[in-house]
Parts: C-alpha cells; structure tokens; sequence
C-alpha cells in the first residue's frame, strides 16, 4: 500500500468548520484521478495520522554484531554413557463385550 496518497476531495460542509479542506487516501489512477480507500471526510491531521497507520513500517535497522573470537582449542567432549531404554508401557485392551440376549417374542393379545 506505498501507492497511497492523501489528496484533497472538497471543502467541509458541517457547520462547525463550514469551508474548510476535506481530505481523503487513495490511489492515484492513470488518468490522474484517484481511487479513493479512505472514504472518510478528515482534516489534513488526521489523514496524515490515518496514512502513517496503514503503512507498512520499514524494518528496523539491526546493530552491527562484532565478530566472536573462536578458541584455537576446543576441549574433548564427553561421552554419554549408555542407559537402558525406558520400559515399554503396556497398553491395556478394552474387555471384550457381552453378546446381548435376545429379547422375547411378546405375546399377541
């Protein structure tokens, strides 16, 4: 959204502040109109303050880290010594389930 631009779109028409600029965001086209984003009536403050909100912030910039001196001589590293493997879980199975009985022919009255 880098295309975006505040641009002037009429005079204010409340009775508060009658005749002063309205501003709007958009992008400007190739016929030299805009298309407008911001559809909002707003004193030039606060389309500046609404822009700067919707554009993207420039990464900062990373101090220069100084090169680590590296040791000549790493020591030896250990060896681990060898464990036993954990014990295996033993997983229960369901109980198998009970055939149902079957249900009685009821009499016919």
């Amino acid at each position: 959204m880098s295309d975006l631009e505040i641009f002037q779109n009429g005079t204010s028409l409340h009775p508060d502040n009658a005749g002063e600029p309205v501003y709007q965001i958009g992008k400007k086209n190739a016929e030299g109109g805009y298309d407008v984003v911001v559809f909002d009536g707003m004193s030039k403050k606060e389309a500046e303050a609404k822009l700067a909100e919707m554009q993207p912030k420039p990464p900062k910039a990373k101090p220069a880290e100084k090169p680590v001196a590296k040791p000549a001589v790493k020591p030896a590293a250990k060896k681990k010594q060898a464990s036993k493997p954990a014990p295996k879980k033993q997983v229960s199975k369901p109980a198998p389930k009970k055939a149902k009985a079957k249900k009685k022919p009821s009499r016919k009255r």
